[in-house]
């Protein structure tokens, strides 16, 4: 199956880029089958790359081989790529660390293919076509390297997601794993993503180097994580915000598990099920000098950025307006869509609105085993700054 790209539309190809838009196919398309791999050539029929066809999308083809004698085809070259990556993981990982990202999209040359591992538990989410008909390989591979709960988490049911979620093998739904060397709980079948946020553990850690001797709040808390280094970082006090009441209790089983559920312990923390958004309007002022504000994505699509970008200017203003002067805010974005560059115009507009004068500290990206490839810097989807609120312009 042969298909073959504009005149004018070969040069990302040539660049690696893994992604072939539909406007970029000049012919091939009819009688090829959702999932399907596809040879795509040049206009003047000279091979480009092996990819799998998806009619349903704008990205008609992502490109997973640039050589012409794998065409994926057969079972072990996909087993040889992925024990490559695997090894390659392992040694990204920092001391006492058992979650991770084992297989990131087209970060690691797998296109819609996502594994989570948490210490003997592996969590599959098959994102395209291509990739669901990697299934069974994909499985048999897990299980080659030992692990035990084999989950695939599905979207909403439909023929693209694959379906509901299901347990291949095993049925620990909560999975404890570490993170140096903290422990935690993995929500994996009823949790958001694949059940915990892992690229975020390295900007913990950052957390850990400033959150001794401060009062901290965690919006959007989630699984608390974030309040969990503070916390055992010497915190004087944490407070964990999130609108979801689930949330909120699987914060507090996070901090028992590291043995901050004492009541000596809890008197260091507060948990508010509360919208984030209100409580930075209406929150005292001069109160917290550390906060962070790791929101979940405000916008999926190019059509919705301006709406995104508003909303992260209004919490970061906000948070800017309250918080203590010297103050540190961890501020975050994880819309694709929203680049580096066009978040730090958003955070500037929020100072200079705010009337405050903030200076970067630090620039904060996704951890190591969530890296993308030069060719395709779509993948640089999570995005942050330390910033310290000085005082008044």
């Amino acid at each position: 199956m042969v298909i073959r790209l504009k005149k004018t539309k070969e040069k990302a190809v040539l660049n690696f880029h893994p992604w072939i838009f539909s406007g970029a196919i000049a012919s091939g398309e009819t009688g090829l089958a959702s999932g399907d791999t596809v040879r795509v050539e040049s206009s003047s029929g000279e091979f480009l790359a092996w990819g799998h066809y998806d009619p349903k999308s704008q990205i008609r083809l992502r490109l997973f081989s640039f050589d012409s004698s794998e065409d994926g085809s057969l079972e072990s070259y996909w087993t040889s790529k992925w024990a490559a990556i695997y090894e390659s993981k392992l040694k990204l990982l920092p001391k006492d660390t058992t979650g991770f990202r084992l297989f990131h999209s087209e970060g690691d040359s797998v296109p819609g293919i996502i594994v989570d591992c948490y210490q003997k538990t592996a969590v599959m989410q098959l994102k395209t076509p291509g990739a669901l008909r990697l299934r069974e390989w994909l499985v048999s591979f897990l299980t080659t390297k030992g692990f035990e709960t084999i989950f695939e988490k599905g979207d909403k049911p439909d023929e693209k997601s694959g379906g509901d979620s299901i347990f291949h093998k095993g049925e620990e739904s909560e999975p404890i794993f570490t993170e140096h060397g903290i422990q935690f709980i993995a929500d994996i079948s009823k949790g958001q993503k694949t059940g915990f946020f892992l690229d975020q553990r390295d900007n913990r850690a950052l957390v850990s180097r400033y959150a001794s001797g401060r009062t901290v709040l965690n919006t959007f808390a989630y699984s608390g994580a974030f309040s969990v280094y503070a916390l055992l970082a010497g915190a004087k006090a944490v407070h964990s915000l999130d609108i979801s009441k689930q949330a909120i209790e699987l914060c507090e089983r996070n901090l028992s598990l590291n043995g901050l559920g004492s009541p000596k312990e809890l008197s260091r923390h507060k948990s508010l099920v509360l919208d984030s958004f209100d409580y930075l309007k209406t929150m005292d002022a001069d109160f917290y000098d550390l906060i962070i504000l790791d929101p979940p994505a405000f916008t999926k699509s190019i059509a919705t950025v301006n709406q995104a970008s508003r909303g992260y200017k209004d919490i970061n203003m906000r948070a800017m307006k309250k918080i203590q002067t010297g103050g540190l805010i961890f501020t975050f974005s994880c819309s694709q869509h929203i680049s580096f560059d066009l978040f730090k115009k958003i955070v500037f507009g929020a100072a200079k609105d705010a009337k405050k004068r903030v200076r970067i500290l630090h620039h904060l990206t996704q951890s190591p085993d969530h890296g993308y490839s030069v060719f395709h810097p779509e993948g640089e989807y999570l995005k942050g700054l330390v910033i310290q609120v000085d005082g008044d312009t």
